[in-house]
C-alpha cells in the first residue's frame, strides 16, 4: 500500500498540470497562426469590403468563445470561434454610420455599439433586436465600456469632449435613454495660439477632425470600479481618473479629476494622445497606447504617477490602435501601424516582442479571448478580421497546416522580421 501510494504521487508530480509549461516563452508565442478559414472579410452594405473597427469577445458566462466585430458601414457580425463550418452566427445593420467601438453586457448575450451617428445602442445578440438607444453626445462616439459587475451601467466617450454615464434602469425620454452623469471637456487642452485647421490623415468616415474642435476628443473610457472611471484624450497627453460620486457639472470651469498621469515620454510634439487603454484582471494596472509608439503601464493602486513599465517595438500613427491582455495577465498584445500585431511578456518588457504577421495594412483592434488563452482576434485596414490560434504540437501529435492555407504566422521581432516569409509547414 505504501509503495503504490508513493509511486502514484511521483507519477502525479512528474506530469505538469499545464502541458505548455514544458515550452519556453518564444516557442509558446510563436505557435500562433491564422489559417484561411479563420480570415473573415468585412463586407459593407453593398457587398464591398470595408475596414472593421471594433472587436470584442464575449465576457464570462454565455455565450462563450463568441466574437463581435463592427465595421465602417455600421454592420455588426457575431462569430462562433469554435465552429469551422458555420462561424457566422448573426449579422445586422446596427447604425447607418461607422461603429467605432462595442462592448458586451457582462454575462449576457447583449452588446452596446458606439457609432458615428452620435448614439449608442443596446442589442440582443441572438435576435438582433434593438433594446434601446442612448442619445446625448454631439459628435461621434469613440469608446464604450461597462462597469465590472454592473449590467445596467456603462460609459461612453466622444469627439465632443464629453464623457457620459448611462443606466438602463432609468426611464426613457422621447424614446431615448439619457445620460445620468456627464463630464464635459474632460480632455481640453489649453493652447496659447488660435486653433488652426489640420490636414486629415484619413477619409471623412474615419477622420479625427471633430465637429467641435480638435482639442476636445475623448478617445477611450474605462471603468476601474463602479465609482472610478479612467479616460484618455487625443491631444492633451494625459490619462485621467475620475470619481463618479462627485458632481462634475456643478461648475463652469474645466472638471478636475481625482488623479492625473502626465505624458512621461520624450517626444517633443505639442499634441500627443492615447488610442487605447486596457486594465489587467485585478484592475490595478492600466496599459496605455500612446501615439509616440510606446505603451505605458501605470500602477493605479499607489501614489506614483510615472509608468512602472514601457513597451515598445511597434508603431502607432492613428487613434485606432488598441491593446489587450491575456486571460492569465502574463502577456500584452497590441495592434500596430506597421501591419503586424505585437505580443510582449508583461514581466519582461525589454524582451523582443513576438509579431503576428499576415495583415497587409494597419492592425487596429485586437482582442484576447477571456476564456481561452489559445485564441486572439485582430482586425485591420486590409478589411479582414482574423482569428489566431495557438498551434498544438505536443507529444508528437502535429497540428500544422499546409503552406497555401496559412495566412498569418508568428515571429520574434528582429531587424529582418518585416521581410521574412511565412514559415514552412508540413502537410
Amino acid at each position: 500500500m505504501k509503495i503504490c501510494l508513493k509511486r502514484s504521487v511521483i507519477k502525479t508530480v512528474a506530469l505538469p498540470a499545464d502541458p505548455w509549461l514544458r515550452y519556453p516563452l518564444t516557442s509558446l508565442l510563436e505557435g500562433y497562426q491564422c489559417v484561411r478559414h479563420d480570415e473573415h472579410i468585412s463586407y459593407g452594405n453593398l457587398g464591398d469590403s470595408v475596414p472593421p473597427f471594433g472587436l470584442a469577445f464575449s465576457s464570462a458566462g454565455e455565450p462563450r468563445n463568441v466574437l463581435a466585430a463592427a465595421n465602417e458601414e455600421g454592420i455588426v457580425r457575431i462569430y462562433d470561434t469554435e465552429s469551422r463550418e458555420r462561424p457566422l452566427l448573426k449579422e445586422w445593420l446596427a447604425h447607418e454610420n461607422a461603429v467605432f467601438d462595442l462592448a458586451w453586457v457582462p454575462g449576457e448575450p447583449q452588446i452596446v455599439t458606439a457609432a458615428g451617428d452620435q448614439m449608442a445602442r443596446l442589442w440582443d445578440v441572438k435576435s438582433g433586436e434593438l433594446l434601446g438607444s442612448f442619445k446625448g453626445h454631439l459628435c461621434s462616439l469613440k469608446s464604450v465600456a461597462f462597469t465590472p459587475q454592473e449590467k445596467a451601467v456603462f460609459c461612453t466617450g466622444a469627439r465632443d469632449g464629453n464623457i457620459m454615464v448611462w443606466d438602463t434602469r432609468c426611464s426613457k425620454k422621447d424614446g431615448f435613454y439619457r445620460q445620468v452623469k456627464q463630464i464635459s471637456g474632460a480632455h481640453n487642452k489649453a493652447e496659447a495660439n488660435p486653433l488652426t485647421k489640420t490636414k486629415k490623415r484619413r477619409g471623412s468616415a474615419r477622420g479625427m477632425a471633430p465637429c467641435v474642435d480638435s482639442q476636445q476628443s475623448v478617445t477611450v473610457v474605462l471603468f476601474r470600479d463602479q465609482h472610478t472611471l479612467i479616460s484618455s484624450g487625443a491631444v492633451d497627453g494625459v490619462i485621467k481618473m475620475w470619481d463618479l460620486r462627485k458632481n462634475y457639472t456643478a461648475h463652469r470651469q474645466d472638471p478636475i479629476p481625482m488623479q492625473t498621469y502626465l505624458y512621461p515620454g520624450s517626444c517633443m510634439r505639442s499634441r500627443l494622445g492615447y488610442s487605447g487603454l486596457v486594465l489587467d484582471s485585478a484592475r490595478s494596472n492600466v496599459f496605455c497606447n500612446c501615439t509616440d509608439d510606446n505603451i505605458y503601464m501605470f500602477n493605479l493602486s499607489g501614489t506614483k504617477t510615472t509608468p512602472v513599465e514601457v513597451f515598445s517595438g511597434h508603431q502607432n500613427s492613428s487613434f485606432y490602435v488598441k491593446s489587450t491582455i491575456s486571460p492569465d495577465d502574463q502577456f500584452l498584445a497590441s495592434g500596430s501601424s506597421d501591419n503586424h500585431s505585437y505580443i510582449w511578456k508583461i514581466s519582461d518588457p525589454k524582451h523582443p516582442p513576438t509579431m503576428l504577421q499576415g495583415h497587409s495594412e494597419e492592425v487596429t483592434s485586437v482582442a484576447w479571448c477571456p476564456t481561452d488563452f489559445t485564441k486572439i482576434a485582430s482586425c485591420s485596414d486590409d478589411h479582414t478580421v482574423r482569428i489566431w490560434r495557438l498551434r498544438r504540437e505536443m507529444d508528437g501529435a502535429q497540428a500544422s497546416v499546409g503552406q497555401a492555407n496559412l495566412v498569418g504566422w508568428a515571429r520574434s521581432k528582429s531587424p529582418l522580421s518585416k521581410h521574412l516569409q511565412p514559415p514552412l509547414t508540413t502537410l
